[in-house]
C-alpha cells in the first residue's frame, strides 16, 4: 500500500538533516565557535551590559595562603553560664508550703471482656481408632468436628473434650472457655 503525500516534504527533511550535521560538525571542530572575545564583549556593553574592569576578580593566590584559625568547635557544650542571683525572699514565699499530694498509682487497664461465644457444643462420639471426636455447632447452623488439638472455625482450638464439656481456645490467646452441652 502507497500512500501519495507532498513531494517536497523528503527533500526538505534531506535538506535539515545535512544542515544539522554540517553544523555539529563546524562545532565539533571548532570553527563555529571562532568569534573574537572583542566582538562577544563590544556586544555585551551595547546591549547593556557590564565591561570588564566592572567584573569581580577572583584572587587565586589567596589559595596558598594558611586560612585563619576560627573559635568553631572550640566551645564546650556543657558548660553552662552562672544561674542569675535569686529573688529575694518576701514573707508570702516564706509561708510552710502544704504537702503535696502522692502521685496516682499506676493501674494497668483492665483487658477488654471477651467478645460472645458463637459456638454450642452439642456432643462427642468415638472415631474408629478410638479418639474422642466433639460436634459443635456455629450461628449459622455449622455442623464442625474436631478432636484434642485441632482448630476449628479458624479461630478456635479444641483443648480438651469431656462427657459434659468441651474446653476451647481462642487462637492468637491464651484464654480458654468451657462450652457446656446443649441440645440443639
Amino acid at each position: 500500500m502507497v500512500i501519495k503525500g507532498p513531494r517536497w516534504l523528503v527533500p526538505a527533511l534531506a535538506a535539515a538533516a545535512l544542515v544539522v550535521v554540517g553544523w555539529v560538525l563546524l562545532r565539533e571542530t571548532g570553527q563555529a565557535a571562532a568569534v573574537p572575545a572583542a566582538q562577544v564583549a563590544a556586544a555585551g556593553r551595547a546591549a547593556g551590559g557590564k565591561r570588564e574592569a566592572d567584573l569581580p576578580r577572583i584572587d587565586l593566590a589567596r589559595l596558598d595562603h594558611p586560612r585563619p584559625q576560627s573559635g568553631i568547635g572550640r566551645r564546650d557544650l556543657f558548660d553552662f553560664a552562672a544561674p542569675p542571683p535569686a529573688p529575694p525572699r518576701t514573707e508570702a514565699m516564706a509561708a510552710p508550703v502544704p504537702e503535696a499530694t502522692p502521685p496516682p498509682v499506676y493501674q494497668p487497664p483492665t483487658p477488654p471482656p471477651l467478645p460472645p461465644m458463637n459456638l454450642k457444643y452439642i456432643g462427642a462420639f468415638e472415631g474408629r481408632k478410638g479418639l474422642k471426636v466433639a460436634v459443635l455447632m456455629t450461628e449459622h447452623k455449622e455442623v464442625l468436628t474436631a478432636q484434642a488439638g485441632e482448630v476449628v472455625a479458624n479461630r478456635y482450638r479444641v483443648v480438651r473434650i469431656g462427657l459434659e464439656s468441651v474446653d476451647v481456645q481462642e487462637v492468637g490467646t491464651e484464654h480458654v472457655r468451657r462450652i457446656p452441652l446443649k441440645g440443639q
